[in-house]
């Protein structure tokens, strides 16, 4: 590469217009896969959402060319807006996969943008998999060089940081040479935003954070196609770039070091629980008790819970008013899994449903009020760029202290989910939605995406025969609802 690791921006555009499928190690290849994979599991979980459907039916009343396919539905739409919409889909429910370091969710920002390019362009699957490693690459490296500043100043790195690797990820699949990557760069900059005063009063408007990461970086690459560049230094210029604009203490180098032979993209996490990464761990926590102890929420006098800093104040609520805030809180989230472990087992996912009814729960409610959660030096020593631990003490009501410590949360990148687990997490999850030929459809094409599979093939398995229920039932779901009630809506 001809560019200076100090012109950081310029030394990863001319990385992802160099890279091919056949430089990265058979493992990186066959992690993309497995986390294209988990994209469409999330997706499949998360189209159904109230939110989800609001979505698609804004982007549907926009219209648009018909180049590009929303996942699961299957309404055609231009690359741009469908990018939007199956990223909305797949950060629905926080069930995305995230990396804790950079504080960031690249599946979900980055592989709609992705695919939705990779279809309108006929792509093939190796293209694909190298925008989405780029992209991923880019994104994940660019948050380490921020956070956590970033996050302290305010700004999440998903809409932010995401927009940016969906940029670079459609503008190598538009195969854009390194300056021209570099412009998308310097145009996504223009669209990279988003607040996180939600942790503090609730809202919506988070659940489609993925999705507009999508939509911009779309835009950017196609505003680079007609001639619309942004800045070529936007990443390290000294007066107002992305570092300046959204770090206190950035470490470009973050960036560079080792671009191309190490990847982080192995740092990522697929999860179990629909809820933020960093109370991954807690629940693990909490349904092994659970489920060891056959504890009641009303046995349980007191929680104490080891946490590291950083999360001190925004995920320690202990009485959410909706399901977004109640996937945001450590107190919240433990009191579901002590309670879901006596009847669900340790091993138990939990899910967006898991919340709702959980929400409606008094004694469910009451325990999360009985949750302290303390900064624990152990626990912050331990956190790391790849998870965070949890250290759980219960103390009961008959006087017994019982405690659990995770040091390595299920799917994280110390104990990782394998292709064989995620297909049966896969199959397991759309079983209701797709019919079992779909269904091996879907595995065989993303398992062969560095063979002959091309990215249509994709889109058109993973399409259930039926519509998920459409915006004027979404409409009339968006308030909670006891599980019968909700049925009997349906029929």
């Amino acid at each position: 590469m001809s560019a200076s690791k100090e012109q950081t921006t310029a030394y990863l555009s001319e990385w992802a217009a160099g890279f091919r499928l056949e430089d990265a190690p058979a493992a990186i290849v066959e992690r993309m896969k497995a986390l294209v994979l988990d994209l469409l599991r999330v997706v499949a979980v998360g189209a159904k959402l109230p939110w989800s459907r609001n979505a698609r039916q804004y982007a549907l009343k926009l219209g648009g060319n018909a180049t590009s396919t929303v996942l699961l539905y299957g309404d055609r739409m231009d690359a741009v807006r469908a990018a939007f919409v199956n990223g909305a889909f797949a950060h629905a429910c926080d069930l995305d996969d995230t990396h804790v370091g950079s504080m960031h969710h690249a599946g979900a920002s980055v592989l709609p943008a992705a695919l939705a390019i990779a279809e309108r362009e006929n792509a093939g699957g190796r293209a694909l998999l190298e925008a989405a490693i780029c992209g991923y690459e880019a994104s994940l490296r660019i948050g380490l060089a921020v956070q956590p500043s970033m996050f302290h100043r305010g700004f999440m790195a998903t809409p932010t940081c995401g927009t940016l690797g969906a940029a670079l990820a459609a503008g190598k699949l538009l195969r854009l040479n390194a300056a021209n990557l570099a412009g998308a760069l310097g145009a996504a900059c223009t669209y990279a935003g988003g607040l996180a005063q939600f942790y503090k009063s609730g809202s919506v408007i988070k659940r489609v954070n993925a999705g507009k990461a999508a939509e911009c970086g779309v835009i950017s690459a196609l505003l680079v196609q007609e001639g619309i560049w942004g800045p070529r230094d936007i990443l390290e210029g000294k007066e107002a770039g992305f570092f300046k604009a959204f770090s206190d203490a950035p470490n470009p180098s973050r960036v560079t070091d080792d671009l191309g032979r190490g990847y982080r993209l192995m740092e990522v996490s697929t999860k179990v629980h629909a809820g933020a990464g960093r109370l991954q761990a807690s629940n693990d926590a909490g349904l092994a008790l659970g489920s060891e102890h056959r504890l009641a929420p009303g046995q349980i006098a007191g929680v104490e819970v080891g946490i590291p800093k950083v999360i001190q104040g925004m995920l320690t609520k202990t009485d959410p008013h909706d399901v977004q805030s109640a996937q945001l809180s450590v107190p919240f989230s433990l009191a579901m899994a002590l309670s879901l472990g006596r009847t669900r087992g340790a091993a138990a996912g939990i899910r967006p449903e898991d919340y709702e009814r959980a929400l409606a729960d008094p004694a469910v409610r009451a325990l999360s009020l009985r949750v302290r959660c303390v900064v624990d030096p152990e626990i912050e020593a331990k956190t790391n760029t790849e998870e965070v631990p949890s250290r759980v003490t219960l103390k009961l009501a008959d006087g017994r202290t019982l405690e659990a410590r995770v040091d390595h949360p299920r799917g994280s990148p110390h104990r990782p989910m394998a292709w064989d687990e995620l297909s049966g997490l896969f199959r397991d999850t759309v079983a209701d939605t797709l019919p079992e030929k779909s269904i091996a459809r879907v595995l065989d094409v993303v398992a062969d995406l560095d063979g002959r599979s091309r990215a249509r093939d994709i889109t058109a398995a993973f399409a259930a025969k039926a519509s998920p229920p459409g915006p004027r039932r979404a409409q009339r779901n968006r308030k909670v609802l006891p599980r019968k009630a909700r049925r009997t809506r349906k029929n």
